[in-house]
């Protein structure tokens, strides 16, 4: 089931008319929301909401945030707020086949989900690896771009959920449930710059939740996580 971007534009009058009480010169606005139908699985989520105590209990077990926090005294999970979100129908999906050395390569990296049957794959497109002469691992930067995919091992398929250019840095990810999973990065927006991102995803309905921490102090601060910890050990030409 899609979800639905509504604006409301009945309760908006009715809103207007009862708190202005006629008068004309008074604006009220109201946030867009997206509201999820009641068969649906995503929760309904407002814009400029604060991530949940529970997914800040969640992120803040993550080595990326004590990371984040040491390199930053003013990053705090609370102040991502909710920009957008949408549905894409249209995500590439492609058959799974992962070459031989593929598991003894990267499976240290991937993220598997709760029950194992799918894992978020943030590097084979980006990262070759190899061992050298002495067995020690070297990662050479493939593309410039980045990709972020889902792999389903029961269905042998793998899907894009991310991709981007150079100005796209993913950091880390995690599972939030069965359903449901979260990727970190940095991003460039062209009004505010350099930004903290968050791409919460969820499975069934291919919706997206962007939130965002507008600080390009702290974006700066955090971009390369994935090369100088999350992949530590790779040396990478």
């Amino acid at each position: 089931m899609k979800t639905k971007h509504l604006y409301l534009p009945f309760l908006i009058a009715i809103c207007v008319a009862i708190a202005c009480g006629g008068n004309e010169d008074k604006k009220v606005t109201t946030p867009a929301v997206v509201v999820a139908d009641p068969d649906d699985s995503v929760t309904s989520e407002a814009f400029d909401t604060a991530l949940s105590a529970e997914f800040i209990d969640t992120f803040s077990t993550l080595a990326f945030s004590t990371y984040a926090k040491k390199q930053s005294t003013s990053f705090d999970w609370s102040r991502f707020r909710m920009e957008h979100s949408y549905s894409d129908s249209q995500l590439l999906v492609t058959n799974y086949k992962p070459h031989n050395r593929f598991y003894e390569t990267y499976g240290r990296f991937i993220k598997y989900s709760p029950d194992s049957s799918m894992f978020i794959d943030m590097d084979s497109y980006h990262v070759g690896m190899q061992k050298n002469e002495k067995g020690q691992w070297q990662g050479t930067q493939l593309e410039a771009d980045t990709e972020v995919s889902l792999v389903n091992l029961k269905t042998g398929k793998k899907t894009r959920i991310l991709f981007g250019g150079p100005e796209v840095s993913v950091e880390d990810a995690l599972w939030l449930d069965k359903e449901n999973f979260a990727i970190m990065g940095i991003e460039n927006q062209d009004s505010v710059g350099r930004v903290a991102a968050i791409w919460k995803f969820n499975i069934p309905t291919n919706t997206f939740f962007v939130y965002e921490l507008r600080d390009s102090t702290v974006a700066r601060r955090l971009t390369g996580y994935w090369r100088k910890e999350r992949l530590k050990g790779i040396m990478i030409n």
